[in-house]
């Protein structure tokens, strides 16, 4: 990596570009590799010197507040951070300077790295994969936007070793180099306050099939018409695996006889039986399962260790995750629901709910069939909204004259929980599956799901 990157900054002016988690692991990086270097930081926070006495030391130049991006153009590279939009800063005519961590990290490790992506359960898989391949061997690496900076790795890193990783679309959207193996699990509508337009977003995501080389494995969803859609129109370089989570003609994985097979013409080769054991719940983690045995598979892993991942691995937490019985009531967190398909995976996993709490951040995600989806289902009989996203949705409701399930408004997360454990009969079902954002009160998912714990625990 050393060489690799003193190759690619030579003779540049470089700029890291936001300071957060990974602008912090990039720094770090970068002046224990090249102490002398002249850096530039930039970051909208004001004083960040103060907070951050690193960015003191001799050769750095600092570019803070509101202004922060006066300068972008006077820099041969910008090493972005993830979370910043292109589109909301309304920064324009730097995209050719800019690279990122996850870019970098790419063009030195590409050969390595399974890299998993999709709108929803790109968490669960990855840690899956990881943990199928932890049991074959302990030389392997798990990071990305798992909340492990990438760069954080590259000193446990050999040529013999297996790195997974999660991977955003902030992450995705400006590489030039893909994982040699890549997963694309779906594309539902996300995001849609960091991007001009959905088809954007999409294309942000599809950049890890767009930017493989030949014979590189590209795994996919094909029941995804956002994802069949974007290879029907944009060829893509690597070979082609569909994941099937029943019998399935041609290539790729699925059922086949009493086993779950990865097929490659007329060889197949046995990832799992289709009575295996797992602690994940639900259809759409049927799919992560063999996806994740998929990827194992290619990465050189036996079925007897996919089998023994696959029946040891646990939930991840705010993730249809059981938070326990309290006073006679049944309690579930799936705060990782920020849109509306990820709610109804939820529903059809539990069968009946009592009583669904619903809304927070309004990222302008269309909830008119999600609406009419819910009106249909006579497995919710109460819903609680709220933040702006809850009363978008609300109205929505009261304007289908839909009479079941019966809803109500909490004006803050914490009175909505209490009205939803007070609407919740005994030995019921009380869900959150908020199927939006958590930014109107909280400052992630986990923090949402981590609130909702304790408020149902002092009940």
């Amino acid at each position: 990596m050393k060489a690799f990157l003193a190759n690619f900054f030579r003779n540049k002016k470089v700029m890291i570009l936001g300071y957060g988690k990974e602008g912090k692991s990039s720094f770090r990086l970068l002046r224990s590799y090249f102490p002398d270097m002249p850096l530039a930081v930039a970051d909208e926070k004001k004083d960040l010197q103060i907070e951050y006495p690193e960015l003191t030391q001799d050769g750095i130049t600092l570019f803070c507040g509101m202004d922060y991006t006066r300068t972008l153009a006077e820099y041969d590279i910008i090493i972005k951070a993830p979370g910043l939009s292109i589109f909301k800063t309304g920064i324009n005519g730097i995209q050719a300077a800019i690279t990122s961590q996850t870019d970098l990290f790419l063009q030195a490790y590409a050969h390595q790295i399974t890299g998993i992506t999709g709108t929803k359960g790109k968490s669960t898989t990855a840690s899956l994969l990881y943990h199928i391949i932890n049991i074959y061997s302990s030389n392997t690496l798990l990071a990305g936007n798992i909340g492990i900076p990438l760069f954080d790795m590259v000193d446990r890193i050999d040529g013999n070793t297996r790195v997974v990783c999660e991977l955003s679309s902030h992450q995705l959207e400006f590489i030039s180099k893909s994982p040699s193996t890549a997963v694309l699990l779906n594309l539902f509508q996300e995001h849609l306050d960091h991007y001009a337009s959905f088809s954007d977003y999409q294309m942000a995501k599809f950049q890890i099939a767009l930017k493989q080389e030949a014979n590189n494995h590209f795994i996919y969803n094909p029941e995804d018409t956002n994802i069949t859609n974007l290879l029907r129109e944009y060829p893509v370089p690597g070979i082609l695996w569909p994941i099937y989570t029943s019998y399935f003609n041609g290539d790729g994985s699925g059922l086949s006889g009493e086993n779950f097979v990865f097929r490659k013409g007329k060889n197949e080769t046995i990832l799992l039986p289709c009575n295996f054991e797992t602690k994940l719940m639900g259809i759409h983690n049927l799919r992560n399962i063999i996806v994740a045995a998929t990827a194992a598979n290619i990465s050189g892993i036996p079925f007897e260790a996919i089998a023994e991942g696959v029946a040891t691995f646990g939930p991840l937490k705010h993730r249809i995750e059981f938070l326990g019985i309290h006073n006679g009531k049944y309690f579930y967190n799936d705060s990782i629901s920020t849109i509306p398909e990820a709610c109804l995976a939820a529903l059809e996993t539990l069968g009946t709910v009592d009583t669904l709490i619903l809304g927070g951040f309004d990222r302008d995600i269309e909830y008119e069939l999600f609406i009419k989806e819910l009106c249909r289902k006579k497995k919710v009989n109460h819903i609680v909204f709220n933040g702006p996203a809850g009363e978008r949705m609300m109205k929505i409701l009261q304007s289908e004259k839909c009479h079941k399930p019966s809803f109500e408004f909490g004006s803050s997360f914490e009175e909505a929980v209490y009205k939803a454990i007070a609407s919740t009969p005994d030995k019921g079902i009380c869900l959150l599956s908020p199927a939006a954002s958590s930014y109107d009160s909280f400052s992630n998912f986990e923090a949402r799901g981590s609130r909702f714990e304790a408020l149902i625990k002092i009940q």
